[in-house]
């Protein structure tokens, strides 16, 4: 077992920026496999270039040793959290459905704690997030994390300003990233803040990833649906019938005559069961309806945006860059079928 880092540091550590991976059993191992090559990559970019390596990536958990990740690949940590006293330039806390029991071990949220303040950056990864929430160093900022649980930690953080359409989110010293493959982009953004434009080029064309991925986590999410069901049933029926039929006037008025309520009291009564507007409801439904045209089928842009209500192409182009950051046409280049030619 190696020793615990101090501050006095050899010229060797000194020539590197020693980036500690934290992981904890049932993380998700793209979070740390995707960032971890990155920074390798990069050390062989240097090389190409005859310059020495600047990152020396660690894995920490509890214990050393091997740990189970989410899909039951192992992997294996070199150093037990205790040992890494100082030494690091950047911490970044992976993801995984085992964060749920990571933000109640109060031995580990101590130890990021203590160590924040001796690094350069700290980073977190998809639900990463919640142990820099729970850690108290996402107070008062910007944030992100995958979208799936973007909604979850803004409820349960209300001092965060969460961004969930972002694939990364720098506020300060302070990265968070989306998502399993997110992690790679925040991570070539490191590698420009430290080694410039050029050598983050070289590192996407080899990883074969953009170097700034098209759109944002938006484009990402899942098809609009009664996710979180009404407490009143019509309300449940009417979400339904507007998914089942977007070219159908969904105006406020029409939706009002057809629950036999006024306008006002329609839109009210919608707001608190949903938490959206019935116009906002209705655009998403619109939205949603339009991509999985696009996702399964070659029907024009023209065609799909009047089958879907927008009326025109225009305005579904328009919807679409507002709520996914791309085009009708990108979209489709995006997630049609990886079957077709």
């Amino acid at each position: 077992m190696e020793k615990a880092f101090s501050k006095k540091r050899s010229p060797e550590d000194a020539r590197f920026r020693r980036v500690g991976f934290l992981v904890y059993p049932d993380c998700q191992s793209l979070d740390l496999s995707g960032p971890f090559e990155t920074f390798y990559w990069a050390n062989l970019m240097l090389s190409v270039l005859r310059k020495p390596p600047t990152y020396h990536s660690v894995v920490i958990a509890q214990t050393a040793g091997p740990v189970r990740t989410m899909s039951g690949l192992q992997i294996m940590a070199s150093h037990s959290y205790g040992e890494m006293v100082e030494g690091l330039d950047t911490l970044v806390v992976v993801g995984g459905t085992g964060c749920e029991a990571v933000i109640e071990d109060s031995a580990l949220l101590e130890w990021v704690r203590s160590i924040a303040p001796k690094t350069r950056r700290i980073v977190s990864i998809c639900t990463g997030a919640f142990v820099l929430a729970r850690a108290g160093l996402l107070d008062r900022r910007r944030a992100t994390t995958h979208w799936t649980y973007a909604d979850r930690l803004a409820k349960a953080y209300p001092s965060i300003e969460v961004d969930a359409s972002r694939i990364f989110v720098r506020d300060g010293n302070v990265y968070t990233s989306g998502g399993i493959t997110a992690g790679i982009d925040l991570a070539l953004s490191l590698v420009e803040e430290d080694l410039g434009r050029e050598t983050m080029l070289g590192v996407a064309r080899a990883l074969l990833v953009f170097p700034r991925r098209p759109g944002g986590q938006s484009q990402f999410k899942g098809h609009a649906g009664v996710l979180d069901k009404p407490l009143r049933a019509e309300v449940s029926e009417l979400q339904t019938w507007m998914l089942a039929h977007p070219e159908a006037d969904l105006s406020v008025s029409a939706l009002a005559d057809r629950m036999a309520m006024s306008e006002r009291s329609f839109s009210r009564l919608f707001r608190n069961e949903t938490g959206q507007t019935p116009a906002e409801f209705a655009e998403r439904a619109r939205a949603d309806a339009a991509r999985s045209k696009l996702e399964h089928t070659n029907s024009l842009i023209e065609v799909i945006a009047m089958e879907c209500g927008f009326g025109n192409a225009e305005r579904m182009r328009r919807t679409f860059q507002r709520l996914f950051d791309a085009s009708p046409a990108d979209y489709r280049a995006r997630f049609r079928s990886t079957l077709d030619p």
